[in-house]
Parts: structure tokens; sequence; C-alpha cells
């Protein structure tokens, strides 16, 4: 029976060691989908920071406030497509940023702060590697090692709640007779 058991940590540690290289792999998948949108929004905005250098200074929000206030609906109608446009650079860039740190901050920022759509497309997307790079080991063993933690002390409390049951049931036989 022992030696099942250890088969069977052996594959619970197999399982959390592939399972943790995954963290960094889809980090890094996230990661490049918030590059490619980031230059795809600088790209939509580049025409619009030009009008901007050259009339304001450079301010985007001077450039969407004078679309607003023109007379012009179709103007209007663009201050609002541009302010779209601009959010989602600064929303992008201020991903990118955040993704650019040490790889805990990384893993915790798409955690917490990720962009709903962007994740999505990176799960729909998601191609599973086991990448041999030290970070990508370092969460795999530690993965691993937690999966194994969880493993013995499952087992652990369930050898002891069999034996309490069993020495439960043996005494109340012992009674009965």
């Amino acid at each position: 029976m022992n030696i099942i058991r250890e088969y069977l940590r052996l594959a619970v540690f197999a399982m959390g060691l592939l399972s943790g290289v995954q963290i960094p792999a889809f980090i890094d998948q996230y990661q490049k989908r918030v590059d490619a949108h980031l230059l795809e929004a600088r790209q939509n905005l580049a025409g619009f920071k030009q009008t901007a250098e050259r009339y304001f200074e450079g301010d985007m929000t001077a450039l969407i406030h004078h679309y607003r206030s023109s007379p012009d609906a179709v103007f209007q109608q663009d201050a609002k497509n541009v302010q779209l446009i601009y959010e989602r650079t600064t929303l992008l860039q201020n991903q990118w940023d955040n993704l650019n740190s040490g790889v805990i901050e990384r893993a915790y920022y798409v955690a917490r702060h990720y962009n709903p759509q962007i994740l999505q497309e990176t799960i729909n997307q998601y191609s599973y590697t086991v990448p041999l790079e030290p970070i990508a080991l370092g969460w795999g063993i530690c993965i691993a090692l937690l999966f194994a933690a969880v493993f013995d002390i499952f087992i652990g409390l369930s050898a002891k709640t069999c034996s309490v049951c069993y020495h439960a049931a043996r005494n109340k036989a012992k009674l009965n007779h």
C-alpha cells in the first residue's frame, strides 16, 4: 500500500510541476497579446497624435476638447472615437509597463488587474508549453511542492480519519458483545 501511495505522490508532484511551468508561459503569452494590442492602438492613434503635436503641443486632451467643442457634428463624433482610442492606448501602455516587472509582480498583476478581453483571447489561444527556463522551473517546483504537501496532508488526514473510524467501530463492537 505504501508503494502505491508513493507513486501517487510522484504523479501529483509531476502534475504540479507541469502545471507550475504553465504560469510564466501563460503570462508571457498574455504579455505578447498586450504588446500586439498596444502596437495596434498606437497605430490607430498616430494620426491624431501628429495633429495634437502640430496644433496643441502634443496634448491629446486639448485635441479631444477642441473636437468636442466644434460646432461640426462630425468632429463631435470623432471626439468620442479619439477619446476611446486614446484611453485604450493609455490602458494598454499601463498594462505593458506593469508587465515589465519582476516575476511575482507580473503574476500578481495578471491575476488582479488583467484586461478581460485580452485574458479571454489568451485563454482561447493558449498553447501549452514546457519552457526550460529558470523562472518556469522555479514556478514548477514551487507548485509541485505545494501539490505534494496538499496530497500528504490529505492522505494523512484520510489515514487518521480511517484509523479513528476503525477504532471507534471496533470499540463499539466490543461494547455490544
